[in-house]
């Protein structure tokens, strides 16, 4: 047997499951892929198990779980085949990786016990991105993280810190950003589709790092239905992964309607074309679904 997957299997006391792995030939190098469809097609009959499997398998990888690594984005200007071409962008962080489930969820019960409303999240394993989370859900749980770590809150409403409520289609509005705070915030849209675009180290790559989507992405004709887990995919320029394909990701911006809020970068459950680093689009901020989530930014 593969030495990782005994060591998991012995640490977690389930070694009565290794002659399923034995027998369908799973090796060290795809632990970190297999999802909860892949446990119960090899055999792993209980729930718990599985999840016991999927959480272990992605702890075992290199990714931080419980924090969040940030990469520097150089200032710049935005391209001439951007529709943001010419805006100007200051330098700024933002994350590796998408929000993750066990990251949200180590926030989120934090959080509750400081007075925050925010809902549970969903994701099939560990390392897999967030998603079922609202624009306010995303807000709050960024004003959350900031308070936890002692920084200052980037998002009011009268004058306090956003932490509860949902306000429907048009009420995002009440939610006011302060740009100074040195708290995690969403990413704008132009931040985002900057930093997607490889910042100033770009290459002109049609997704974020490549100009071939399964190099760099996960959508519907190579993610077998499913989001997976996040960096499994090569990086971008400025190493940052995910970001084309996987799960949409919310950004700070109204689009013109006044009532939605751009998403960008495309998902597992979408043609490729949504994925490219230009593609735009927009949801309610109330909108709940199995391909959205989010990445933080933060000033520098």
């Amino acid at each position: 047997m593969e030495k990782e997957l005994a060591k998991i299997l012995e640490t977690e006391h389930l070694e009565h499951l290794a002659p399923k792995f034995d027998e369908q030939g799973v090796t060290d190098a795809v632990l970190d892929q297999l999802e909860d469809t892949d446990l119960r097609e090899l055999g792993v009959e209980k729930l718990g198990e599985r999840k016991r499997l999927i959480s272990a398998f992605s702890q075992n990888r290199d990714i931080p779980l419980s924090g969040t690594v940030m990469v520097p984005v150089g200032a710049g200007t935005m391209p001439p085949d951007s529709e943001l071409a010419g805006l100007r962008l200051d330098e700024f962080e933002i994350g590796k990786y998408p929000v993750m489930q066990e990251e949200w969820e180590w926030v989120r019960v934090w959080a509750l016990a400081k007075g925050y409303e925010l809902e549970t999240g969903y994701g099939t394993g560990s390392a897999h991105p967030v998603t079922h989370v609202s624009w306010y859900d995303a807000v709050k749980w960024c004003n959350a993280k900031s308070e936890h770590e002692i920084l200052e809150p980037a998002y009011y409403m009268e004058g306090k810190p956003y932490r509860n409520g949902e306000f429907g289609p048009d009420g995002s509005r009440l939610i006011t950003w302060h740009k100074k705070a040195n708290g995690y915030r969403l990413p704008t849209e132009a931040e985002w589709e900057w930093a997607a675009r490889g910042g100033p180290l770009s290459r002109g790559h049609t997704f974020s790092g490549s100009d071939h989507a399964e190099e760099v992405g996960w959508y519907e004709k190579n993610s077998n239905g499913a989001a997976k887990p996040v960096g499994l995919k090569t990086a971008n320029e400025l190493g940052i992964h995910d970001m084309s394909g996987n799960v949409w990701e919310w950004c700070w911006d109204m689009d013109q309607s006044g009532s939605a809020h751009r998403i960008r970068g495309g998902s597992w459950n979408h043609h490729a074309n949504h994925g490219t680093v230009r593609y735009r689009i927009s949801r309610s901020p109330e909108t709940r679904y199995g391909v959205i989530g989010f990445r933080l930014a933060r000033n520098r």
